[in-house]
């Protein structure tokens, strides 16, 4: 089931990608956040209250299930934002601690930080690579920092395609989740 999040992720982060461009806004980005953010974190309850990944190791669901719900808090959050018509700013601030929780959970794919996750180095990269996008997202939206804009928007697709969309497709069409 983390395969179709992935998907579900992929398709969200590159529609934002494209809205952090501002190639288009309104309520439309609104509602497919809260539904998107909706559907990942009851996917991920699922995941983590049935354990589904245990055979992964210990904790995986776990992770799985914490990561859900960063990135699906994110997704309801900036549909409210829009919604409400506010700053972005405290989503900004949720955005720095949401990328030192993925830094983290990257490390313990490498078994830098513990040893309980499966040493899945693509997994690392992605985790990683969330950090930094939810640190972009903290600089663009909590420290205003609007040079960084434009970069945040194309990073957010590239994202999309390789941590989210890749991945799914590679178990999906060839059950390996590996490089």
């Amino acid at each position: 089931m983390i395969f179709v999040v992935l998907i579900v992720v992929a398709m969200i982060l590159f529609v934002n990608g494209f809205f952090v461009l501002g190639k288009f806004s309104g309520k439309q980005v609104a509602w497919l956040n809260i539904a998107a953010g909706l559907s990942i974190w009851v996917m991920g309850m699922f995941i983590g209250m049935t354990d589904n990944l245990k055979a992964f190791g210990a904790t995986q669901s776990f992770v799985a299930l914490a990561s859900c719900i960063v990135f699906a808090l994110v997704y309801m959050l900036v549909g409210f934002e829009i919604l409400c018509g506010t700053n972005f700013k405290a989503l900004g601030y949720y955005c720095f601690m949401g990328g030192v929780a993925m830094f983290l959970i990257g490390l313990g794919y490498f078994h830098i930080l513990g040893s309980t996750l499966v040493a899945a180095s693509q997994f690392g990269v992605f985790w990683l690579m969330w950090a930094v996008l939810f640190w972009l997202f903290w600089l663009c939206w909590g420290l205003g920092k609007t040079a960084l804009v434009p970069f945040t928007g194309y990073y957010t697709i590239f994202a999309a395609f390789f941590t989210s969309l890749y991945p799914a497709i590679a178990f999906f069409n060839f059950a390996r989740i590996g490089w």
